[in-house]
């Protein structure tokens, strides 16, 4: 919760304007994407086992079909 600089009246977050005064309050700067080059998340464990075990059911199905 965030306060009316001018009246002080407690106001919720996202409001832009007082509703007691009319105060204009200044709207944050909107907050930067996410770099997700560098991100570590994106190489967990289980998604790369899921990967392999992807890749492994590829790789049978594809010798499969061409020795049969």
């Amino acid at each position: 919760m965030i306060k009316c600089p001018t009246c002080g009246t407690e106001l919720r977050d996202g409001v832009l304007m007082c509703p007691i005064c009319g105060t204009k309050l200044p709207v944050p700067p909107p907050t930067p994407p996410q770099n997700t080059k560098n991100n570590p998340a994106i190489y967990s464990k289980t998604r790369i086992i899921s990967f392999i075990i992807i890749l492994a059911f590829l790789i049978i199905g594809l010798w499969r079909m061409f020795t049969i």
